[in-house]
C-alpha cells in the first residue's frame, strides 16, 4: 500500500497551512477562512471592477473637489492630521 504524502498531492505549503490551521482555536480558523475568501475574491475579480465603496469614495472626492489628490497626498494629510491630535 502506498504511503499518503499530502505535500505531494496538495503541495508542501498547503500541507503546512493545514497543519497550522489545525492547531488554531475555532474562532481563529473562521478568521483564516474569511481572509482566504477575501484573497480569492481579489484574485477572481476583474481589475476594472469597482466596489460600491470605491464608487462612493470617488463620487465624494469629486463632489468635494479633491479628486486631484493622489493616494500619497491623502496619506500625508491623514498622517499630519493624526499627529496634530496627539
Amino acid at each position: 500500500m502506498a504511503h499518503y504524502a499530502p505535500e505531494k498531492v496538495l503541495g508542501a505549503k498547503t500541507d503546512q497551512l493545514f497543519r497550522v490551521v489545525d492547531l488554531l482555536p475555532e474562532e481563529k480558523v473562521a478568521q483564516v477562512l474569511d481572509f482566504a475568501q477575501f484573497i480569492l475574491w481579489q484574485e477572481t475579480r476583474s481589475p476594472d471592477e469597482t466596489t460600491s465603496f470605491e464608487r462612493w469614495a470617488e463620487r465624494l472626492a469629486q463632489d468635494k473637489e479633491f479628486a486631484y489628490l493622489s493616494e500619497e497626498d491623502v496619506a500625508y494629510i491623514v498622517h499630519e492630521s493624526r499627529a496634530e491630535r496627539k
